[in-house]
């Protein structure tokens, strides 16, 4: 075999629980997925036997129509990490950067190292809030910004005044993830995709279908740009990137949005009761506003301990953190069913001094 090209050679591959841990009998609060499942089955399923819409028109419109917005400034795509791979992809230049916050989610550096342009970063303060000051200081050569609100893995929020400011004052494109954009509408904060609406020339806003749609499983995410941005993608995606059937389920569940909206009020609720019960055991918990929350465990008790206690005697997964600094002490709690967010109490319970 031929010598890969170096960036290939380094490359490092996304992790999940779901690739470390098989089989049945785990409980995965690991992530960030949707507990709470509803049925999502298209009237009519579509014949197979032919290609996809290419640009998933019928999807498109629905989504644009309850953003105000027109079909060019639609994409959908094979989740979202299609798009962050697309955009990497498109429009940084040879020689030129990708930029982040950290922490933050690691697809953005994977994307960046596919591609072989250079990844650079900014410390979130201690907070987990966003250092405006410390983004600037990272974006000369860089052509592309993602600012993931809320942040996966900190839950925190950037305000929209900020990404105006920055928007304003970089040449490239900042790319505001809002995977958890409908937990953060619930509870009041502005979308991005605002600033799409209003004519801004280099935001671009990706959400999913993966997290309040209840619906990781067919992989289907979309971005809002400006039609110039989008039809650079569309130009650049696989010909037939989103298959029928999950563009008829997406479209099902789009127009069920108020099944939606139910489970995302049911899943901050239920976050709120999970994150007040870790706190009177003694964790700090936190502020954030996704259907997950940070939690550093009681003096004493170390992170890794906590996590290989909780794997080990009752099959529970939770995110950690051990190769990010100023995280390694922290774990990531998804919201699971009544069921599991009891069973992950009691556990802890039994398992702090």
């Amino acid at each position: 075999m031929n010598p890969l090209p170096l960036n290939v050679a380094s490359l490092q591959a996304y992790q999940s629980a779901r690739s470390l841990r098989k089989g049945e009998g785990w409980i995965f609060m690991d992530a960030n997925e949707s507990p709470l499942a509803y049925a999502a089955v298209p009237a009519a399923l579509p014949p197979l036997n032919r290609y996809p819409d290419p640009t998933a028109d019928a999807l498109r419109d629905a989504v644009a129509e309850y953003y105000g917005v027109r079909r060019g400034n639609l994409m959908m795509a094979n989740g979202s990490d299609e798009l962050i791979d697309l955009l990497v992809r498109c429009f940084v230049r040879s020689g030129r950067k990708t930029a982040a916050p950290t922490p933050s989610y690691g697809m953005y550096r994977i994307a960046a190292d596919s591609a072989g342009v250079d990844f650079v970063v900014a410390r979130l303060r201690a907070d987990f809030s966003v250092d405006e000051n410390a983004l600037r200081a990272v974006l000369d050569n860089a052509d592309l910004l993602f600012l993931c609100s809320p942040n996966n893995p900190t839950g925190t929020v950037v305000p929209r005044e900020s990404i105006e400011r920055l928007s304003a004052a970089f040449s490239g494109l900042i790319v505001v993830d809002e995977a958890y954009g409908e937990f953060a509408d619930a509870e009041g904060v502005p979308s991005s995709i605002e600033l799409v609406r209003r004519g801004a020339e280099n935001v671009v806003v990706l959400r999913t279908f993966s997290k309040a749609f209840a619906a990781a499983g067919i992989r289907l995410g979309y971005c809002v740009a400006d039609e110039r941005i989008i039809d650079i993608l569309l130009r650049m995606k696989p010909p037939y990137n989103v298959n029928v059937l999950t563009q008829a389920t997406g479209l099902d569940l789009w127009r069920r949005r108020d099944a939606m909206e139910r489970n995302v009020c049911e899943l901050i609720a239920a976050r709120k009761v999970l994150a007040g019960g870790c706190e009177r055991l003694g964790c700090s918990v936190f502020p954030g506003r996704a259907n997950f929350f940070l939690l550093r465990p009681p003096k004493g008790v170390s992170a890794q301990t906590l996590h290989e206690s909780l794997v080990e005697n009752y099959r529970i997964v939770v995110r950690r953190f051990p190769n990010v600094p100023k995280m390694e002490d922290l774990l990531r709690v998804s919201v699971g069913t009544p069921e599991h967010n009891e069973l992950f109490l009691s556990s802890i319970t039994k398992l702090l001094p």
